[in-house]
Formats: C-alpha cells, structure tokens, sequence
C-alpha cells in the first residue's frame, strides 16, 4: 500500500529542487558554499544531519553510493579519508561533485563515477565505510519517473534498494560497514533490514532525529494535513542504519 503521506512530501521535496531546465545556482549548508547544477538533488537538512552522522575515520577508504550535488564526499575528504569515491546514475551529479571538490581545493583528493550503483567499479575495488543517502519513499512498483531527480526520492518497490545489498559486498572491506539513511515517515525500515538480512547484513540503528515541517508550507495536502500536529507541524525523522555482514 502507498503511503500517502511519504509521496506528499517527496512530491513537495522535488518541488524544491532544481529540475532539469533549471539553472546553476548555489547553497550553503553545514558552514560552506556549494554549487548545484540542474538536474541535481539540492543539499538540504536530511543531507546535514547524514553527512554528521557518519563516523569518517583518519585513513579509511569512503565510498557514497548517489553522490549527488557532493557534499558528503568533499567532507569525507576533508575529514582526513585516504581514498573518497562517490557513485551517482545521473552524469549531472558527478559533474557537480568534481565541481564541489575543486571549489573546496580538493580536486585530487575525490573521484567521481557516473555509474548505476557499483558498475563502474574495479572489481577489486574494496572500502571500509559505504554509505547511500538512497531515495527514501517506496513507491509503488508501477511508478515510473518522469525526470531524473525523482530517482532522488522514489524508489519503485525498493528496486534500487534492493540490489544494492545484492551487489555491495565485493566492495566492502572485511570489518568494513554499511550507514544509510531512510526514514519511518517516508520510508519502509522493516523493508530495508529484511532486504539486508536475505543478502547477508545484520542492521541496526544508528542514529535518528525528526524535523519539523510545516503542512501549510507544502500547501496543506491531505495526509499532510491529517499528519500535523497541533501547531500544523508535520514530523518527519531521518533514521540512519548501521550494516554490517553476518
């Protein structure tokens, strides 16, 4: 069954980014400035509380699989991690992470991949922290998406999700762990550990914090509406997960 309140709010997130004809403009988020081309996922707070949530060792090889705009790699970087890779499906998103990395001095220190999850990763290839800001609402199967930033927000089925567990594990580095975002209100958690489980990773919680929305903001929809409190603030939390292999 769709949940009416997860594709509001993903509707009214796609509404605040910058769609495909847009234009170059730029953000500050997390104390920098960053540039965000057309047709790329605009850094938000979900994207703040993500990138400071991990645990970005000194000397470990960082892998973010849906880089978009680049953000957490640049701070993965600047963090002191020896190799930092980030992934992204849309050839925007990568061009946007090279950019990022540059503005920041730190062009030698990121590579960029336009790639559909690990495809265009060397075989041997291995990392010690993988990480996925992945599209949160599991849409339904029959969803189809219209624009490239939906692949942002929807997954139909948990498809993407589902394969990333599949494909994931020659690239992770024995001791090595999985950390990626998904969300009680718009997501499907129970979906995402069962996923994990059938490809071999144990999950738990790892961090998780709500923020507060406004219903009128999005235009008072339906479910949002329903969903607000008595302020008409609607709470939605980012959960992060922890995985690991059996």
């Amino acid at each position: 069954m769709e949940n009416a309140l997860a594709a509001e709010v993903g509707d009214w997130l796609l509404s605040r980014t910058e769609g495909s004809d847009g234009a170059r403009s730029t953000t500050t988020l997390m104390g920098m400035r960053w540039d965000v081309l057309p047709g790329v996922w605009r850094p938000n707070p979900g994207t703040r509380l993500f990138t400071s949530w991990l645990p970005l060792a000194e000397g470990s090889r960082f892998l973010e699989v849906g880089c978009a705009a680049g953000v957490t790699c640049v701070v993965a970087a600047k963090s002191g991690c020896t190799r930092v890779v980030g992934l992204d499906v849309v050839p925007a998103a990568t061009e946007n992470t090279r950019r990022n990395a540059a503005r920041h001095g730190l062009a030698g220190r990121v590579e960029a991949l336009t790639s559909d999850l690990f495809a265009e990763l060397d075989p041997d290839d291995e990392f010690d922290l993988v990480c996925s800001n992945p599209p949160l609402v599991r849409a339904p199967e029959s969803r189809r998406h219209a624009t490239e930033v939906e692949r942002s927000v929807f997954d139909p089925g948990y498809a993407l999700h589902r394969r990333f567990f599949q494909e994931v594990r020659p690239h992770l580095a024995d001791g090595g762990r999985i950390y990626m975002l998904t969300s009680e209100t718009l997501g499907d958690p129970a979906g995402l550990r069962a996923l994990a489980a059938d490809a071999g990773f144990s999950g738990r919680v790892y961090r998780s914090e709500s923020i507060g929305i406004p219903a009128v903001l999005m235009g008072s929809p339906p479910a949002a509406t329903a969903a607000a409190d008595e302020q008409g603030v609607v709470h939605v939390d980012f959960t992060m997960f922890e995985f690991q292999r059996h």
